[in-house]
């Protein structure tokens, strides 16, 4: 475009630059104008010229004009405020509405203050420069007044020539003293003079302005004449004329220059200091010159001076500010109150004040107030255009130009500062704060003018033309913003700049400019032009920077709606990219406060957008990428960026001079300049490595940050970092050093604490837990996304959702946008009752009310993805069309015509836009679709066309899915057809378009944000007051919310940068990647994170190949180097990752081998071998999948330059010195670092096999290591040894000897350096340490090897005796095992050294605590079965310890003990134990050991005897507890076979073992109890209630041998002690007959016949009632015996042909009873069944065959019978004891009845079972036994010994019997009636075995009744008279013949006096024992 064609265009522009306020603004002022378009607002739209503003000057100059109404007199983009009426004010009255308000705490005398005098102006100034006097030479102005005079013009007009002489003879009469010469009469020749058309006059003029401005000439004090109107201040109507010498463009190039320094030197000025309009003036002018000049020079300079005059206005905000603050400083010496704002006082930045406000108080910004969270609509940018934060309305350009005169400060410390008062006609509080107002004021107006400017939009043939003047106006306002955000962000973040509103309340200058600040990103952030990009982006990465605490929820949209969607978009420019990661993400990642601030309140925030995340997530997506490029463009790359770095002009970074927007310098095209910049590399390429770049950024600022809780424990080896570790307030520096021009680097330039919240804010654990439900949250919603039912429940059971309540439901669907819209409306759609309920709550919350039909169903379907089965959008529509229709009742006949006609429009809208429709549906379809549908009505057909019409324009279709389309490039053109189409679209960019597009949306949908937004906080601001928690800002200052940074986001560095570095071989990238991984590494170490430092490790182990040597490269060698460098620097915070590390190392290794000549195969590759990991972790793996490289060719060739580098010295240097430095490793690391060398060293011994050459290099190392760490403490040796300890054994073990000998080589020398270190009493670290040698004992299969284990001991032994404490435990331990081999040598070599060190060191043995492991050793050897001589003189040397020991003077047993005589230097290892548990117990333990598992006959019985031996001779110096300590342990656990039911029923395997055991050891040994009980019954009768249960157990064992002995040991127990028992042991022993009673009680005759399969062995067995004893396991507990005690225990001999010892009930029982059988159903050799005594049941014709019975009902027969059996021994065993005299002597008489009473109730159990035979006759049908049972015997046998007692206790006449008679009576005459009317019942025929049984007992209560005394059988003679009567009348045998003969004649006598021959009895003879019914046994006289 020539000059020509763009005249027209400048001319307009300019036009709406200078005309002033049109009605539009008017609105906007008053708060009308909402709904005005930005670009009108900004600047009007009227039109007019440059000329016709300069005449309509000249009229506003004429006398009686007010000041300040014409048109020019308003600035370029500034707004004019009316009054509500539509007039101006006046100036007085404008200063007065404001007034300023003084801060309580600053007082008016707090500055002392001179009088001056008031000028013209309506404020002034001072400033802190002194004055000079404006008597001042005047020799410029008679040069420049003489030349006017002598020119054309002067001679052409007459009014310039008079005043210019005028002004001549004022300045001769006042001599040159400027203060006489009126300012009117001097400046009106100069003013006319401007008007000239000669260019020189016209600069002289300006020249000699602009000058006496400089000398504050026109300040002076002017007074009208008396009569005239007040005109306009002088220096008003100057800048005024200096501004209408610019006529346009067609101005002279020299005008123009001197327009530009008149205008500068007026606003530079700092003695007298220009307000107001007339600086809104000036600046406008210098604007339009730059715009409308030809001028480059002018062009560029007027660039410069317009940011040179912005830039003074805000210093002189900063200096105003600086004054203040020290005001408030001051005032709190003073004054209690704080300020009015909640904020404490900001310092300055940039500002000569100090840094820090006195007080401890943090500052804190001023924040936005928002309502709260359920209030807060969605925001959008375009909320900021016409709702206003901050009202403005007394702010106008159109106020009186004023000027303030400066003056001097009082001497002082500050005297330097300047201190400006206001004088008003009014009262003013403080002049300070109005004056502060006034250029807060100034400031406000300027930047408000420019972000005006730089939203006015612009055409579209400007928008591609760069030097267009809308392009350079807008770049010049964007650029200017810029500038005052970078250099003087002080004003905007200042809790005191402030600026009153319409209601003088003071508001924060931020959110006072934030209303017009915003809209300048709405309308730019996303413009395609480059440089309108740059700029605006830059401008937000500044409010990111330094206002990020005032504009949190905005900034939040800002990457919401423009940035991450550029990102996402395919069709946005990768330049846009490009520059959004470089230029922004990567300067917020570089800042670590921003960084950690933007993750405190966004990513923790509750309902905000993950922004921190989201950013490196999308950094991370496109680092990713792959791209092809070649060297030579990476390197045109890498020179462009240098030559980038190496600028010295950067605007961006240091805040200099934006770049020159003359138009000289703007050649380029915008359309194509972005293609320019990437004309040598691939625009992907530079997006790539920017992200990269970025995110490596970002990785250095979080370790920056994070290095603030590094502590010198953390890591001792960590090299430090180039910033050195800085603690938290090095880490918050002041204003002064972060944003100054030369100041560091920082994103927020934040000043000391400003906006820092206090310690209850930055809560590191609260945040966490914020972001954990945050994340929960994220989590719930993605389930929901997946399976929507499921989801559900998640979220109700998290509290998301309060209740199940289908309301909360529905709301949480409708407010959640997180929620997929399908999967909402899959869900919305079911036809579930519970879904249904929900669906109707969520249409329910929707309204509807006065709403078209279309826009209401497009609302509805925005809420949903409607689903594609007809059903379920029935369901909706249904719903939808009742909600409507209740919303508007009259729009249709009823509901089913909204349901139809919605119905209708969705199938519509499908017909319409589906690619799959071929035909599509017309106009007449549709009508015909809907006929009748309104009650039978047809819809009105416009109404109908309507619809279809809006439907086929407008597609019904979700804005997400539109969106993703659109970011995915995928939106389609809706194109017509036919050629006429084709050819419309010739030459279009559709991308270009469809992204125009995209911007277009993303800017509206912005502002509409930013719009609700505003209204939602002054709303809430006017309601509240109260900041919310959404928009209160945290500051950051704890270190520790990196760990949960890094946390979320890892797994996205870790892709970009291990897939960059893998896919790259430019060195560059690579370091740079490598730095990355490294500071990752950092990261997850100062925190403790596992998988990110597992992961990271492991992907930088990978990328050094040293897995295939063949393909190392220079990349690999620099990730080995890197690798090697975080083991030296992390090695106190790797761990696990140890592992990967030293795998490393040892594949170096292996590689310089290779490459120093050895061949590859003879060094296995450790990585290759596929053999299990012995001591694996089992953790899971974190490994990074290997590429599938062929690992064949790893041991071929390699390159030779990476075989040197590998050989470096250097490379080894590092290597020695990561082993050397491990000395220096925490406790905790070095562990790691043992345990990962542990694994590697296996690792490398497993792939070596069976090879002659193993590797051991990582074997080798952890001898180093261990000599290395030596003197580390006892403590962390402990925990090393754990772990290398276990590697000794596991190496000693394994297959290769060659290994193993290596290992035990090693463990030796360790284990000989460990013993050199003195061990003190109590402690065990040489038993630890020599652990080793026992296990691989043990687990050796070599006899070599076990030889070489048991000689490395015996040469420590040798060589170390002296110094072997706690050792010797684990010395005998590998004797122990030693002492179980089947090797003759082994056993040999090490009983031999065990007899040696028992010979020789016996007393060390003792003093260090080894005597019990000395004994389980001998006790091993004698259990030996193998080597019987061997086990003979073990146990012989257990037995002669004893002795040994009580002579040995170490033992405190021993009577010669006196200390420690020889055992002097040795010192006693401390124990808990008593003397008695900690040698006796040993000894006797051994003996129980090796009886209760040897296998020898012989020894297992000299262990029994020298058991009870030792106990008999050395026992009566047992203390009780010691006593119950050998019960549970010892003794009672030789009987604990007894409880096993399995192998007394010999159902075990090993019967025959069983039965020599019990028949020898048990039987010895149960005997030999009974004799120890009796020899220490004073020290054991306490036990006897234990021996009584033990005999128990015996007794009620089902094999008879056992019950027997157990029997008869009862007996002789009794017998044994009987004189020694007190009542109390009586008492107890009656207790055991009446629980022996109980138990063998057969209760379960009674069920047994129809308990089926229900019965229950333990309960059948009688054994549930039995004490709780010792579990053998417990008792067989020293040395690992316990196991092979319990599994011969268990194992005890059975029988192995299945046939059961046990009483049997097929023929006889294994308890003959006088040769009876064991039961009563007895039947005698050869006799019939008829003969039986059970023929009464039996069928006369013949028996009934017997039920086939199962084996578990065998067994359960079988156990009842043995009860049976087992009663009858108890009926004998009491029938046995006490018919003894010596036990019925001693035994209570009233103990005596109660056993008696066991006997009745036994006679009546067998009584009630004999006489049931409905019952014998059903056991005997189900196979009980072969005949009907009975239990005669036992009914017999318990009546016969019952009878017998009491009959001889009626007739005792001891003391205690006769007090007992009478109960003995009551006992006795009632059972003794009862048995003999039994027996006169018996039928002689079918009963005579009954009979013949009963008759003894018959016979003998006849008797015994016959011998009462008189007075008591004639008592009872009524009872058995008639009895013997009875008797009488059957066949009686001679015995009971003679009774009954007796019988009757002690009738005779006593009743009817006939005396018989009397026996006479000697006096005092007991009664003799009655003859019992059961026979004699043998033995149970006197012995067992």
């Amino acid at each position: 475009m020539n000059e020509e064609q763009q005249r027209p265009a400048e001319a307009e522009h300019s036009d709406e630059l200078h005309n002033g306020i049109d009605e539009n603004e008017e609105k906007l002022e008053n708060g009308d104008g909402e709904d005005l378009p930005v670009s009108e607002v900004a600047m009007g739209s009227s039109s007019g010229s440059v000329r016709e503003v300069s005449k309509a000057h000249d009229v506003a100059d004429e006398p009686g004009e007010k000041p300040g109404t014409s048109p020019k007199d308003e600035p370029i983009s500034a707004q004019s405020t009316e009054q509500s009426d539509g007039t101006s004010p006046p100036p007085s009255e404008r200063t007065k509405s404001t007034p300023a308000q003084s801060t309580p705490e600053t007082p008016a005398t707090s500055i002392p203050q001179a009088p001056r005098q008031r000028t013209d102006s309506q404020s002034t100034t001072a400033t802190r420069s002194s004055v000079r006097s404006t008597r001042s030479s005047m020799v410029f102005v008679v040069i420049a007044l003489e030349s006017i005079a002598a020119s054309k013009d002067a001679r052409k007009r007459k009014a310039l020539q008079d005043s210019t002489q005028r002004a001549l003879s004022a300045i001769h009469n006042a001599s040159g003293d400027a203060s006489q010469i009126d300012p009117e009469i001097m400046f009106e020749p100069l003013n006319l003079a401007t008007d000239a058309s000669t260019v020189s006059v016209v600069t002289t003029a300006l020249d000699c302005i602009g000058k006496l401005i400089s000398y504050s000439y026109f300040s002076s004090p002017h007074q009208p004449p008396p009569g005239q109107p007040q005109r306009a201040p002088l220096i008003d109507r100057a800048i005024d004329t200096i501004c209408d010498c610019f006529q346009g463009e067609a101005t002279p190039t020299e005008v123009q220059m001197q327009i530009i320094k008149s205008l500068l030197a007026a606003i530079l000025n700092d003695k007298i200091v220009v307000h107001g309009a007339g600086l809104l003036k000036s600046v406008r002018q210098t604007y339009n010159i730059f715009l409308l000049s030809k001028s480059s020079a002018n062009q560029q300079i007027a660039q410069g001076t317009l940011t040179q005059m912005v830039n003074t206005v805000f210093d002189r905000v900063k200096v105003r500010l600086a004054s203040k603050v020290r005001r408030v400083d001051s005032s709190k010496n003073s004054l209690a109150t704080v300020n009015d704002s909640p904020e404490a006082v900001h310092t300055s930045d940039g500002v000569d004040s100090p840094s820090n406000v006195p007080g401890d108080e943090t500052p804190k910004f001023a924040e936005p107030e928002t309502p709260a969270d359920a209030q807060q609509p969605k925001m959008t940018l375009a909320a900021f255009e016409t709702q206003k934060s901050f009202d403005d309305a007394t702010i106008t350009d159109s106020a009186p130009t004023t000027v303030s005169r400066a003056r001097r400060e009082p001497q002082g410390k500050h005297a330097s500062i300047p201190s400006i008062m206001v004088h008003t006609d009014g009262e003013a509080p403080s002049e300070e704060d109005e004056e502060d107002e006034i250029y807060a004021k100034d400031a406000y107006l300027v930047f408000r003018a420019m972000c005006k400017l730089s939203t006015k939009g612009l055409r579209p043939e400007d928008a591609v033309d760069n030097k267009s003047q809308g392009m350079r106006s807008k770049l010049l306002s964007l650029h200017i913003i810029h500038t005052l955000l970078f250099n003087h962000n002080i004003v905007f973040t200042s809790a005191h700049s402030t600026i009153k509103n319409a209601t003088s309340a003071p508001t924060q200058f931020t959110q006072a400019v934030k209303q017009y600040l915003l809209p300048v990103l709405a309308r730019n952030a996303s413009n395609s032009a480059v440089r309108v990009f740059e700029a605006s982006t830059e401008i937000f990465s500044l409010m990111v920077r330094y206002l990020r605490p005032m504009l949190k929820m905005e900034i939040e949209v800002c990457f919401r709606e423009i940035y991450f969607p550029l990102l996402e978009k395919r069709v946005a420019p990768s330049w846009q990219k490009t520059y959004i990661i470089q230029h922004l993400f990567e300067r917020i990642g570089g800042d670590a406060r921003a960084l950690v601030e933007i993750y405190l309140n966004y990513d923790c925030g509750r309902g905000m957008d993950n922004i921190c995340q989201r950013m490196i997530e999308h950094t991370s997506r496109v680092a990713g990428q792959p791209v092809p490029v070649t060297s030579a463009q990476q390197q045109a790359y890498v020179d462009k960026m240098a030559a980038q770095n190496a600028s010295l002009n950067d605007w961006r970074d240091k805040g200099t001079l934006p770049p020159s927007l003359a138009t000289a310098n703007m050649g380029t095209s915008a359309a194509t300049e972005a293609e320019r910049v990437y004309s040598d590399y691939p625009p992907e390429y530079a997006l790539k490595m920017a992200s990269l770049e970025a995110l490596v950024e970002t990785l250095r600022s979080m370790v920056n940050w994070a290095q603030q809780g590094v502590t010198e424990s953390a890591s001792s080896m960590m090299l430090a970092e180039p910033d050195g570790r800085q603690s938290v307030d090095d880490q918050r520096e002041s204003m002064d050093t972060r944003s100054g021009p030369n100041g560091t680097k920082s994103m927020d330039g934040l000043p000391s604490g400003e906006g820092s919240p206090s310690l209850a804010d930055d809560d590191p654990d609260e945040l966490e837990r914020v972001k954990q439900r945050k994340t929960a949250l994220n989590n719930a919603v993605r389930q929901f996304n997946y399976k929507p039912k499921r989801g559900v429940k998640l979220l109700i059971s998290e509290k998301f959702i309060p209740s199940d309540d289908p309301q909360d439901i529905a709301r949480f669907m409708l407010n959640n946008e997180r929620i997929n819209k399908k999967s909402l409306g899959e869900f919305l759609g079911e036809g579930d009752e519970d879904n249904i309920k929900i669906m109707h709550a969520f249409v329910d919350l929707m309204e509807f009310s006065k709403t078209r039909f279309v826009d209401a169903l497009r609302h509805f379907l925005q809420s949903f993805r409607l689903p594609g089965e007809a059903q379920k959008i029935d369901r909706l529509m249904l719903k939808f069309a009742e909600r409507y229709c209740m919303g508007n009742p009259a729009a249709f006949a009823n509901a089913d015509t909204a349901y139809v006609l919605a119905y209708s429009v969705v199938m519509l809208n499908t017909d319409q836009h589906s690619a799959q429709v071929k035909q599509r549906m017309t106009p007449e379809d549709f009508f015909k679709n809907n006929r009748g549908i309104n009650d039978g009505q047809d819809l009105p057909e416009e109404y109908l066309r309507g619809i279809y019409d809006e439907i086929q324009s407008n597609e019904i279709v979700l804005k997400d899915e539109q969106e993703t389309a659109a970011n995915l490039g995928l939106a389609t053109q809706s194109a017509a057809g036919g050629i006429v189409a084709a050819l419309a679209n010739v030459g279009r960019d559709f991308q270009r378009e469809a992204y125009a597009q995209a911007s277009d949306e993303m800017s509206n949908r912005t502002e509409l944000l930013f719009k609700n937004l505003l209204r939602a906080q002054k709303r809430s601001a006017s309601a509240t007051g109260v900041t919310t928690g959404k928009s209160r800002f945290l500051t950051a200052s704890s270190f520790k919310h990196v760990g949960p940074m890094f946390e979320v986001t890892w797994m996205s560095f870790l892709t970009a940068i291990s897939g960059s570095a893998q896919e790259t071989q430019n060195i560059r990238t690579i370091q740079l990647c490598m730095e990355g991984q490294k500071l990752a590494i950092r990261i997850a170490c100062l925190f403790d994170l596992e998988d990110p430092r597992r992961a990271f490790v492991q992907s930088l182990a990978q990328s050094t190949s040293l897995y295939n040597i063949s393909e190392m490269k220079v990349k690999n060698v620099e990730a080995l180097k890197v690798l090697l460098g975080i083991a030296w620097t992390e090695g106190n915070l790797l761990k696990e990752s140890w592992r990967d590390i030293l795998t490393c190392i040892s594949q170096l290794d292996r590689f310089q081998l290779i490459s120093s000549g050895v061949e590859a195969g003879a060094v296995p590759d450790m990585l290759r071998a596929s053999t299990p990991q012995g001591n694996s972790s089992g953790r899971k793996s974190m490994q990074v999948p290997r590429r599938s490289t062929q690992r064949g060719t790893s041991t071929g060739g390699f390159q030779h330059e990476m075989a040197a580098e590998a050989q470096n010295a250097d490379m080894v240097r590092v290597v020695d010195k990561i082993f050397t430095n491990t000395a220096n490793l925490s406790g905790e690391a070095i562990v790691h670092f043992v345990r990962a060398l542990t694994q590697v060293s296996w690792q490398e011994i497993q792939s070596s096999g069976l090879s002659d050459s193993p590797r051991t290099y990582s074997l080798q190392k952890l001898v180093e290591i261990s000599g290395y760490n030596m003197l580390r403490v006892r403590f962390e040796w402990t925990r090393i040894w754990e772990v290398l300890g276990q590697h000794f054994i596991d190496v000693g073990c394994h297959n290769n000897t060659h290994v193993v000998y290596f290992a035990l080589n090693s463990l030796r020398q360790l284990s000989m350096r460990f013993m050199e270190i003195e061990e003190l009493p109590g402690f065990k670290f040489q038993k630890d340490f020599l652990k080793p040698f026992e296990f691989i004992l043990g687990n050796a299969q070599q006899v070599a090897v076990k030889d070489m284990v048991l000689r490395c001991l015996i040469q420590m032994i040798q060589a170390r005796g002296d110094m072997i404490r706690s050792g010797w435990r684990t010395m005998f331990g590998v004797f122990t095992i030693a002492a179980r081999e089947p090797y003759e040598s082994i056993v040999s070599l090490a009983f031999d050294n065990v007899t040696q060190v028992y010979n020789e060191r016996f007393g060390v043995v003792i003093s260090q605590g080894a005597f019990t492991d000395l004994m389980v050793c001998l006790t091993q050897f004698s259990k030996n079965q193998k080597f019987q001589k061997k086990s003979l003189q073990a146990i012989e040397t257990i037995r002669a310890s004893v002795p040994k020991m009580l002579k040995t003077p170490e033992c405190p047993l021993s009577a010669k003990h006196v200390g420690r005589s020889q055992a002097e230097g040795i010192s006693k290892q401390l124990s808990r134990q008593t003397q008695e548990e900690q040698y006796w117990f040993p000894v006797l333990f051994a003996f129980h050991d090796v009886l209760m598992t040897g296998e020898d006959l012989e020894v297992r019985s000299r262990a029994l005897n020298f058991l009870f031996d030792t106990l008999t001779k050395y026992g009566g110096d047992f203390p009780r507890d010691f006593w119950d300590t050998l019960w549970r342990q010892l003794l009672y656990p030789i009987f604990m076979v007894l409880k096993d039911r399995k192998a007394i029923n010999q159902e075990a395997a090993n019967h025959e073992e069983l039965t020599v055991w019990l028949s020898t050891t048990l039987i010895q040994a149960l005997r030999n109890m009974i004799t120890l009980f009796t020899h220490f019954f004073e020290s054991m009768e306490y036990m006897l209630d234990r021996f009584l249960d033990l005999l128990a157990l015996c007794i009620c064992q089902e094999n008879d041998t056992l019950a027997r002995i157990g029997s008869n040991c009862l007996q002789q127990l009794i017998l044994q002690n009987v004189t020694k028992f007190s009542p109390v042991h009586w008492d107890q022993i009656v207790g055991a007959f009446v629980d022996l009673f109980a138990r063998t009680e057969a209760r379960e005759l009674f069920s047994a016949a129809t308990a089926g399969s229900g019965y229950k062995g333990e309960e059948a067995n009688g054994h549930g009632s039995t004490e709780n004893t010792v579990d053998p396991d417990n008792a067989l507990r020293i040395n690992g015996l316990a196991d092979a005690a319990n599994q011969t225990l268990s194992k005890v001999n059975g029988n192995g042909n299945g046939k059961p010892a046990t009483i049997r009930s097929d023929t006889s029982s294994s308890l003959p009873l006088d040769s009876e059988p064991d039961l009563d159903h007895e039947i005698s050799q050869g006799q019939t069944s008829k003969s039986s005594g059970l023929e009464d049941f039996s069928n006369p014709t013949a028996p009934q065959a017997p039920i086939p019975v199962t084996a578990a009902r065998r067994r359960y027969f079988n156990q009842i019978i043995t009860k049976c059996v087992l009663q009858l021994l108890m009926i004998e065993t009491v029938s046995e004891l006490f018919n003894n005299d010596a036990v019925y002597a001693s035994i209570p008489s009233h103990l005596l009845l109660r056993l008696m009473a066991l006997l009745k109730k036994s006679y009546h159990f067998a009584k009630r079972f004999n006489e049931d035979r409905d019952l014998r006759t059903r056991l005997f049908r189900e196979g009980f036994m072969k005949q009907p049972p009975n239990l005669l015997k036992q009914e017999s046998g318990s009546a016969s010994v019952y009878v017998g007692i009491l009959l001889r206790m009626y007739k005792d006449e001891g003391d205690e019997r006769v007090a007992s008679r009478e109960a003995t009576e009551e006992a006795l005459i009632p059972l003794c009636a009862d048995i003999v009317a039994s027996y006169v019942a018996l039928d002689e025929e079918t009963q005579q075995r009954n009979i013949v049984t009963w008759r003894p007992v018959v016979v003998e209560l006849l008797e015994g009744y016959a011998t009462f005394a008189a007075p008591e059988f004639t008592k009872h003679v009524e009872i058995f008279a008639p009895l013997a009567v009875g008797l009488m009348n059957r066949d009686m045998g001679p015995e009971l013949q003679r009774a009954v003969q007796s019988l009757w004649q002690r009738v005779c006598e006593v009743k009817l006096g006939i005396k018989r021959e009397e026996v006479p009895v000697a006096t005092g003879q007991l009664p003799a024992s009655p003859k019992t019914v059961f026979g004699q046994r043998r033995g149970s006289k006197g012995r067992i």
